[in-house]
C-alpha cells in the first residue's frame, strides 16, 4: 500500500526529529563573564553543554606576560580538542601588570586559584565534576597553570568567596611554560600526570631547558610525564602543532588525545617520561 501525504508527513517529521535530537542535545552552551571575584578582571568563560553530567573541567589560561591577553585565548579549536573529550572548557581572566599598577605574577596567579576555587563549588551547575580539574595554559598562563597544578597551600584574600584547602587538578598541560626553579621543587609524589611543550626558538624566559628539568622532577616522583620538543618552531607552538586540525603533528595529538583519556576518564595509562620530537614536515 502507498503512503498517504498525510502518513508521510509524520515519517517526515519523526525522521526529522530521529536526525535533530542529538544535535539538539549536544548543543553547546556559553556563559561569557561568569564572575569569581570583586575586580572587573574576575570574570571567565564556561563551555559546557545541558546533557554533560559528572564531566572533567579544563581551564585554559591566556598568556600575555602578565601584562596583556585575555580569555578570548580559548579558540574554537581549543575548545573542539577539549570538548571532543566531553569536557567542561573554562577560560578566565585574570588581572593584569599594567604601567602604574601594584599587581604581581603572583596576585596573577592567586586570581586563577580563585578561579578554579569558584568552579570547583559550583561545577553541578554546568554538570561538571568538581573532582576533575584540568589545568592548562601557555607561556605565563602556562606558569599559572603549573602553580595551579602543584602549589600545596593556598593564602586565600579576604575577597576569596570559596576557600578550599586543595584544588582538585588531576592534570596539568603546558605550552612553553614559564617555569621557575621554585615551582619545580614544589612537585611532589602524588601530584597531577604532566605534558609540556616547548619550541627550539624560545622566548628567552621559557628555553625549553626548564621543561626538561620538571619533567625530571615529575619522574624523580614517579609521576607521570611527556614532554614534546619542536626544534624548529619558536614561542607556545601547540596551537600549530596540537590544537589547529590543519597543522597539527599526528603523533604529538595521539599522544595529547591519551593523556585526556587517562586524567578525565581513567582510560588507560599511556607510555611517559619520553620526548616526542616533532620534525619539520
Amino acid at each position: 500500500m502507498k503512503d498517504t501525504p498525510a502518513v508521510s508527513v509524520l515519517l517526515a517529521a519523526a525522521l526529522s526529529v530521529l536526525l535533530l535530537g542529538p544535535s539538539v542535545s549536544a548543543e553547546i552552551k556559553v556563559s561569557r563573564d561568569v564572575r569569581y571575584g570583586p575586580d572587573p578582571r574576575h570574570v571567565m568563560d564556561v563551555y559546557w553543554k545541558p546533557d554533560y553530567k559528572a564531566a572533567p573541567i579544563v581551564f585554559t589560561i591566556h598568556g600575555g606576560g602578565f601584562k596583556n591577553g585575555s580569555k578570548s585565548y580559548c579558540n574554537k579549536d581549543m575548545q573542539d580538542l577539549y570538548m571532543s573529550k566531553e569536557c567542561i572548557v573554562v577560560s578566565p581572566n585574570y588581572r593584569l601588570m599594567k604601567q602604574g599598577s601594584s599587581i604581581t605574577p603572583s596576585d596573577c596567579v592567586l586570581d586563577v586559584a580563585m578561579a578554579v576555587a569558584h568552579m570547583q563549588a559550583n561545577a553541578k551547575k554546568f554538570g561538571g565534576d568538581p573532582q576533575k580539574i584540568i589545568s592548562t595554559g601557555a607561556s605565563a598562563g602556562g606558569h599559572i597553570s603549573a602553580q595551579i597544578a602543584y602549589r600545596k597551600k593556598w593564602e586565600w584574600p579576604t575577597e576569596a568567596k570559596h576557600k578550599p584547602e586543595k584544588l582538585n587538578v588531576v592534570g596539568w598541560f603546558g605550552n612553553s611554560p614559564g617555569l621557575s626553579p621554585a615551582l619545580i621543587k614544589q612537585v611532589g609524589p602524588g601530584d597531577p600526570p604532566g605534558f609540556v611543550m616547548y619550541g627550539g626558538r624560545e622566548h628567552p624566559k621559557t628555553p625549553a631547558s626548564q621543561g626538561h628539568q620538571i619533567q625530571a622532577a615529575l619522574k624523580k616522583h614517579k609521576v607521570w610525564s611527556k614532554m614534546v620538543y619542536i626544534a624548529h618552531m619558536g614561542h607556545v607552538p601547540a596551537k600549530r602543532v596540537l590544537f589547529s586540525p590543519k597543522t597539527r603533528d599526528k603523533e604529538t595529538h595521539q599522544s595529547f588525545s591519551q593523556f585526556l583519556d587517562m586524567v578525565c576518564h581513567g582510560k588507560g595509562k599511556p607510555e611517559g617520561g619520553d620526548v616526542i620530537k616533532v620534525k619539520r614536515k
